[in-house]
């Protein structure tokens, strides 16, 4: 009963500062990926898709302080080089205050000393700029509403004008890929949940509403109805106890199976976290990815090292192809499956995706060990009936290493096929070029 009636509080609260939006708003689109605001699909519930249909791929970049920084241009060609579609940027905050000195405060006033009634026109004017280069370019943002403040839910009358500030000003930029409301914070989650629900009802765009967790191996929140995605964090890196399979795939397992987008928007960065195997980082970008979920490229450029215009973390050159390769296939139809193609080779670890008719497979294996060496090793596949092309590629770069042709008999039989020897990881690639009916597994009928 208590919790019932703390809740209506809320709602009730939420009904008294309900704001007036301005409904002449019209959305400043973009020619590019980011022609309208992207949503959760109602046909296939973990992808994003816009009004023409256009489904996502995030590939997401840290990059902190854009909006303050010295060479926003940079910022952006560099996302770019990356292959990277969505950067992570905060409104508030003062990340890496030592070493950048900025404050990013929306507000009139001080953080010693606020004004909570007004706002910087200077410095919302620049975000607005800045946000629509990234857009011309193609580049979404998530954004971050709270980086260092905290508030609780006594705060609401006071921090409800700055919601109706970033709605008014920001929601019709079309390249804003979510409201994240808090990074990393979950101690005022009753204040979080106002919030939330706020802009769910006044977003005219109905942009994406999320927040996010320190490290965990699990989503945060992923039944409450206002996130839109399935969000985690895995700042770590390749020590032992952070396993590829034990570790980083059983979290990107976790993170898929609540029917929304997944989405791992903060990794491991170098030195930092310990992330500093540029093989290994691939290994754990690829098991995200080929389990469904989005990933974010985290490192000392998005962060303290954000004005060094000539910074490239080691592995950055990865994260290309493996957008590139997801994008090449109908990768919003695709479904983890866990018997189309394995592996039993425990050296390996592995993770699978297939259409719901398994017209396209694709298994992606790697060593746990970098530079370790796979040869005479076999996959098992079980598809239906027909003939298709398998296909071996190397993940790093996307060349091709041979190919053959395959003729299933059917569910009944798991057939085994030779790998080709490769070094750190592979991807195995089944497309059906002629059809049959499918047959069932013996003992059914």
């Amino acid at each position: 009963m208590k919790y019932r009636l703390f809740y209506l509080a809320i709602l009730f609260v939420l009904i008294l500062c309900k704001s007036k939006i301005n409904d002449d708003t019209e959305w400043i689109r973009f020619d590019n990926t980011w022609s309208s605001p992207y949503r959760v699909s109602t046909k296939y519930c973990h992808q994003l898709v816009n009004e023409n249909g256009q489904y996502l791929y995030i590939l997401n970049k840290t990059a902190w302080t854009y909006f303050v920084c010295e060479y926003p241009e940079k910022v952006i060609e560099n996302a770019k080089k990356h292959g990277v579609n969505v950067i992570r940027v905060c409104l508030e905050g003062t990340p890496y205050d030592k070493e950048l000195g900025y404050d990013l405060w929306p507000w009139q006033g001080s953080r010693k000393n606020p004004d909570y009634n007004n706002f910087k026109s200077d410095y919302w004017n620049e975000v607005e700029q800045r946000i629509r280069l990234a857009g011309e370019h193609g580049i979404g943002i998530d954004l971050v509403l709270y980086f260092d403040l905290v508030p609780s839910i006594a705060d609401i009358a006071v921090q409800k004008k700055y919601w109706e500030t970033i709605i008014n000003r920001l929601s019709k930029y079309s390249n804003i890929l979510a409201w994240e409301i808090m990074n990393e914070e979950t101690s005022n989650e009753a204040f979080q949940d106002s919030t939330g629900n706020y802009f769910k009802a006044n977003d005219p765009f109905q942009h994406l509403v999320i927040s996010s967790d320190g490290t965990t191996e699990d989503a945060l929140w992923p039944h409450k109805n206002w996130m839109d995605m399935a969000i985690v964090h895995t700042c770590t890196g390749n020590q032992e106890k952070f396993d590829l399979e034990d570790w980083y795939l059983n979290i990107a397992k976790n993170t898929r199976q609540y029917g929304k987008p997944a989405f791992n928007n903060e990794s491991g960065r170098e030195i930092r976290h310990k992330n500093d195997d540029p093989v290994h980082r691939r290994k754990q970008a690829w098991l995200f990815s080929n389990s469904g979920c989005f990933w974010t490229w985290h490192s000392w450029d998005g962060c303290e090292g954000i004005n060094d215009t000539t910074y490239f973390a080691s592995g950055w050159e990865y994260l290309k192809p493996m957008k590139t390769y997801h994008e090449s296939i109908p990768f919003c139809t695709l479904e983890q499956n866990n018997t189309v193609c394995t592996t039993r080779d425990n050296e390996l670890v592995f993770a699978t995706l297939s259409s719901p008719d398994r017209e396209l497979s694709v298994m992606y294996c790697c060593t746990r060990k970098t530079s370790q060496n796979v040869q005479k090793s076999e996959a098992y596949v079980r598809i239906k009936d027909g003939i298709y092309q398998i296909s071996f590629i190397n993940p790093s770069n996307l060349v091709p290493i041979s190919e053959m042709e395959f003729k299933s008999d059917g569910l009944r039989n798991e057939h085994e096929i030779s790998l080709p020897d490769f070094q750190d990881d592979l991807l195995v690639e089944i497309k059906e070029k002629v059809a049959k009916d499918k047959t069932l597994i013996d003992g059914t009928l």
